[in-house]
């Protein structure tokens, strides 16, 4: 019985570590589904923005509402596939994590898509903005 106590003791510190995991994946997620909201908001906000300054002044200099709703939609858009990588993640983070031959490996790095995607709609509002026309 002696030899069985390290074997246990091996075994809980693993479940543990796997748990923890776990649970920072699930933190993971919810922090993709926190700002994959903040996106979707703020799209729908400038799209309503843009809708009530139209309604205010129909002929505001510069101002297209095609604009807001184009950038809008974007920013939606966004949302929607930052929730879907997201939940892409947290699958395969928990699919590893339940292999009991568990190898780290390097995964895309969808925070950096992201982050290029967000980078290029704010780019181009801002070169709309910019163009005024």
């Amino acid at each position: 019985m002696p030899d069985d106590a390290p074997n246990n003791a091996t075994s809980l510190v693993n479940e543990l570590a796997r748990e923890r995991n776990r649970e920072a994946a699930d933190r993971t997620l919810l922090a993709w589904i926190r700002t994959s909201l903040a996106m979707i908001s703020l799209g729908f906000a400038i799209e309503r923005l843009g809708q009530a300054a139209l309604a205010l002044d129909g002929r505001m200099a510069g101002y297209s509402p095609q604009k807001t709703r184009l950038f809008g939609a974007a920013l939606v858009a966004l949302g929607i596939a930052a929730t879907l990588a997201g939940m892409w993640e947290h699958r395969l983070v928990l699919g590893a994590i339940g292999r009991e031959d568990y190898r780290y490996t390097d995964r895309p790095r969808i925070a950096r898509f992201m982050g290029l995607a967000l980078v290029l709609v704010g780019g181009t509002a801002l070169a709309l903005i910019l163009a005024g026309g």
